[in-house]
C-alpha cells in the first residue's frame, strides 16, 4: 500500500502480515544529513544588524562605567528627585552624553538621531534591566507592587 500526497510517496506498506490481512504503515524515511563539524561551514542565513536600542544600551554601560555624573540622573523616579528638577530634563541631560559619546567613538547609527528618539532607546535599554523609572518607583523593598494609576 503506498500513500501519496501531491504526487510525492509520504507512506507506504512497510510490512504485510500475511497470516491476518492486515498491512502496517509507516513512514519512508531519508537518511539523516549530519551538520558541519566545522563551524566555518555554517552560514548564517539571517543577517540580524545591531538596532539602535543596541547602540544606546552599549554607550549606556561604557557611560556608567566612565562618567560618574551620568548614573545619578537616573536615580529620581519622581521630578522633585530629579538632578535638574525634571525627569524630562534629566533625560535629556543623559541622551546628551550618549550622543556626545557616539560622536567620539564614530557611532553614527546614533548621532545623526534626535535627542527625543534616543531618550526612547535609552527607556526601552533601561526596561531591558527592570530599571525603568516607573518601574523602580514600584519597587518596595525588592518586591513591585501594582502600580496606582499615577
Amino acid at each position: 500500500m503506498v500513500l501519496r500526497q501531491k504526487g510525492r510517496v509520504i507512506m507506504t506498506d512497510t510490512s504485510a502480515a500475511p497470516d491476518s490481512g492486515q498491512q502496517r504503515v509507516g513512514r519512508v524515511q531519508r537518511p539523516a544529513v549530519p551538520v558541519p563539524r566545522s563551524l566555518s561551514d555554517w552560514h548564517r542565513y539571517v543577517k540580524q544588524e545591531r538596532t539602535l536600542n543596541d547602540h544606546v544600551e552599549e554607550l549606556h554601560k561604557a557611560l556608567f562605567e566612565e562618567d560618574p555624573e551620568y548614573a545619578p540622573l537616573f536615580d529620581a523616579v519622581y521630578d522633585e528627585q530629579a538632578t535638574e528638577g525634571s525627569l524630562a530634563a534629566d533625560n535629556l541631560l543623559a541622551a546628551m552624553k550618549i550622543r556626545a559619546l557616539a560622536d567620539r567613538r564614530n557611532l553614527r547609527e546614533v548621532t545623526r538621531e534626535k535627542y527625543a528618539t534616543i531618550v526612547k532607546a535609552l527607556n526601552v535599554v533601561l526596561r531591558r534591566y527592570h530599571q525603568s523609572r516607573k518601574e523602580r518607583r514600584n519597587r518596595v523593598g525588592g518586591e513591585t507592587v501594582p502600580d496606582n494609576g499615577e
